[in-house]
């Protein structure tokens, strides 16, 4: 009974991830997951990233002291408790078997996404004809970014099957990921056009070494699959057309250049840095960052354009769209330490195709303020419990 309810939360925690339902919350099935480690699951603790972890979060609270934005300060720990209280918990705690475990819920998590990105594509094509970049939902509260994260993930889940089962399920797995692959490209988030193939060489290479009688099919097989999606991103409007506005951007990243502005981030990341080099040991307090980033942007005279319509950067709010300049403007040099050491442990914890998904979420966090987002934060939360439950080694509970 404790073991099957630990894996009917862990199940629903995956599955509720892609949904991002607004009655029904992936943090819900997060909860439910935790409460069930808590109950049933055997106190093993490892320390230094029980410590970790436990370190972020009192931090997260600490910093919150000598922030100008108190409120805002304490809606930021409530945002990233559960990443770290699962950090904590995960870690203190294991089940019966977890990298079995670890693997299955992975799995859900994948499958899940699979499904809800097939749905998502249908729908599209019946609306609109064919697939609207600007209206895809894979939850009903995910933005783009984070919807073709998720989709990079289950790949990396569902890319090790390949190499493992049965031919007929190395097949269904195979086709899976390719289907993940072109949803990527559909919904054309360019950090993740970049890193993707980066990614995907990197993992095939690693394959090729270490797995000498199937170089011939990865050779083959890789090749295929690079060049297709390749020849994909360079010929759909959608996808070709970012590529287009990326290259016109580093173009001009000094300037107008061709009626080309480079992307608005490059000047969030200039005057965020500037914000650090003011605080760099104890930052500006927690909660209090994009305050001082928007004080810092009315001095900003870049002039940017919505189509033809003209615009500055100090006419709207905006967060540091980078984890780790932001947790260095908050929480000063210890935060940023901090968090280094939760993504290097991430890191070095787990093997095979999620180190890779915990490298394409180091990329996604150098574009985007991960922790600002329940989307991010939720994933953030489900990846630890993995990585934990899969460092553990196998013993009985009775």
């Amino acid at each position: 009974m404790q073991q099957n309810l630990f894996r009917f939360t862990g199940y629903a925690a995956a599955f509720l991830l892609p949904l991002a339902l607004v009655w029904l919350s992936p943090i819900y099935g997060l909860i439910a997951w935790a409460v069930s480690f808590l109950a049933f699951g055997k106190w093993t603790p490892k320390i230094w990233p029980m410590l970790l972890f436990a370190g972020f979060v009192d931090w997260e609270l600490i910093s919150v002291y000598w922030s100008t934005n108190r409120p805002a300060g304490w809606a930021d720990v409530v945002m990233v408790l559960p990443f770290g209280l699962m950090g904590v918990l995960a870690n203190g705690l294991t089940a019966e078997d977890p990298q079995r475990w670890a693997r299955r819920f992975a799995d859900a998590f994948a499958w899940a996404t699979t499904l809800c990105w097939t749905a998502i594509f249908c729908y599209s094509l019946a609306k609109f004809g064919w697939v609207s970049y600007n209206d895809f939902a894979l939850g009903e509260r995910l933005g783009i970014h984070f919807q073709s994260l998720y989709l990079i993930i289950a790949a990396l889940i569902l890319e090790r099957r390949i190499w493992s089962e049965s031919a007929g399920v190395s097949w269904v797995n195979a086709v899976a990921v390719l289907w993940l692959l072109v949803g990527i490209i559909f919904l054309s988030a360019r950090i993740h056009l970049l890193s993707v193939p980066v990614l995907m060489m990197a993992r095939l290479f690693e394959l090729y070494r270490r797995n000498p009688s199937w170089r011939k099919h990865i050779i083959r097989w890789g090749t295929i699959a690079i060049a297709v999606l390749g020849a994909m991103v360079l010929t759909l409007p959608g996808p070709s057309r970012r590529i287009e506005d990326l290259v016109n951007e580093l173009r001009s990243v000094d300037g107008m250049m061709g009626g080309k502005q480079t992307n608005h981030r490059i000047f969030i990341w200039k005057y965020g840095i500037d914000i650090i080099k003011k605080a760099p040991l104890l930052g500006v307090g927690n909660g209090n960052g994009e305050d001082v980033l928007h004080e810092e942007l009315l001095t900003c005279d870049a002039k940017f354009y919505n189509k033809k319509e003209p615009y500055y950067l100090h006419e709207f709010r905006y967060d540091f769209h980078n984890v780790w300049i932001q947790c260095w403007a908050e929480g000063g040099i210890i935060a940023f330490l901090l968090m280094a050491g939760i993504f290097l442990w991430g890191l070095t914890q787990s093997s095979g195709s999620m180190s890779y998904a915990w490298m394409a979420l180091l990329i996604s966090s150098t574009t985007e303020s991960l922790l600002d987002k329940q989307a991010g934060v939720f994933l953030l939360t489900f990846m630890v419990a993995l990585t934990a439950l899969s460092s553990r080694e196998r013993q009985s509970l009775r």
